[in-house]
């Protein structure tokens, strides 16, 4: 008697609903020949070499880069540059081996001397995310790479810390005729290299269409090369996420959000207490922006301030209440509904309540700020 038997199709499905378990899946390579090629492409579809050992592995299990299962890798993760650019001119090529990748994450440190991002170039046609997170490559080298990538969309670069004149190791610089895609999300984390970042993204032929930026400051010269790349997405944007930590006077600098008239959704993240650079954010917005529902202020755990001097005070409530006055405009004359997130233990939920209503006196009389309550985090919330 031949035994119990169901339709490819059948097996398939139940394979693929274990996508994201890889015991069961390598389980599933015993039970019968004709399920390992449906596991394997789960099993392969994120690959991740953390370290030189991983490389090495892979090498001595797939030889052969033609045999292998590289065409079911979607999502291809480098924490060990130097390796993979040694084995690459081994063997000629043989991270192209990896041409169906659509996300491709490098990360680099110092010590990796003969690391390369040119092996990488134009390596899998269909990327569209790039995540790079250095402190050996130079801004130059990084955005040569995007630039051979056509179909990318979502861009991420992360300075981890401060570099100093790191060595151009690859030779020529890429000159694109046309520009990538871009029209996903630009996250930008790089402290001293952000003028240059903003100037070769403003630079590129087709130019800027991304609808989502996440963008980091450190210092103040920053801000202006943000407002650059807000007015340069202006008519695609539709969300944009400032994370800033400085102390600004307040004659400083903001950002810019006049232009960008199709937003929807903004989220400012203020590491320290002085919030003029916000205020000037806010103050930008118009009646023209017609499409922008939601306004997220996050603000850090608010102190004593009177440990803080008497100057310091005055100078923090002076801010807050221009905040507080933006804020209540914002809602009255535009109809935006903003809330401001404030994490907090429990320990101190009632405390930070009592600060809040101080720094903000007229939205909480008005009864226009809730609180919710999470397990580790309260959320201070403008409610419409």
């Amino acid at each position: 008697m031949s035994g119990p038997y169901l339709p490819a199709e059948i097996c398939d499905y139940i394979v693929d609903l274990l996508y994201n378990k890889p015991d069961t899946l390598k389980r599933c390579c015993l039970i019968s020949r004709s399920w390992v090629p449906r596991t394997r492409k789960h099993l392969f579809a994120d690959i991740k070499f953390l370290h030189c050992d991983d490389l090495e592995r892979w090498k001595r299990s797939f030889p052969d880069p033609s045999r292998s299962p590289v065409h079911h890798t979607h999502t291809l993760t480098v924490c060990c540059s130097e390796v993979v650019t040694v084995a690459d001119a081994q063997e000629g090529g043989w991270i192209r081996a990896f041409s169906n990748v659509t996300q491709l994450k490098i990360s680099s440190d110092v010590g990796e001397s003969e690391a390369s991002l040119v092996p990488f170039h134009n390596f899998s046609p269909a990327l569209k995310y790039l995540h790079v997170a250095s402190t050996i490559f130079p801004c130059t080298r990084i955005f040569d790479l995007a630039c051979s990538f056509r179909l990318l969309e979502d861009l991420d670069l992360v300075q981890r810390r401060v570099i100093n004149g790191p060595i151009d190791r690859d030779g020529v610089i890429f000159q694109p005729s046309t520009s990538p895609a871009l029209t996903g999300t630009l996250r930008v984390y790089l402290p001293d290299s952000m003028e240059y970042a903003t100037r070769r993204l403003l630079s590129l032929p087709g130019g800027l269409h991304f609808r989502k930026l996440e963008l980091s400051c450190y210092f103040e010269s920053n801000l202006q090369w943000m407002s650059a790349l807000v007015a340069g997405c202006s008519d695609t944007l539709e969300c944009v996420d400032i994370e800033c930590r400085i102390l600004l006077n307040p004659s400083a600098v903001s950002i810019d959000l006049s232009r960008a008239t199709k937003l929807k959704e903004a989220v400012f993240q203020s590491k320290t207490l002085h919030v003029t650079w916000l205020v000037l954010a806010l103050q930008s917005i118009t009646p023209k922006h017609i499409y922008l529902h939601q306004i997220a202020i996050h603000v850090p755990e608010i102190p004593n301030l009177f440990g803080h001097g008497w100057i310091t005070s005055e100078m923090i409530y002076r801010q807050w209440t221009d905040l507080d006055r933006v804020l209540v405009q914002l809602w009255e004359s535009y109809g935006i509904r903003p809330k401001v997130m404030h994490s907090v233990t429990e320990k101190k939920k009632e405390i930070q309540r009592e600060r809040i209503g101080d720094l903000l006196p007229e939205i909480t009389e008005r009864g226009i700020i809730e609180l919710e309550d999470f397990v580790e985090f309260c959320w201070y919330r403008l409610v419409y």
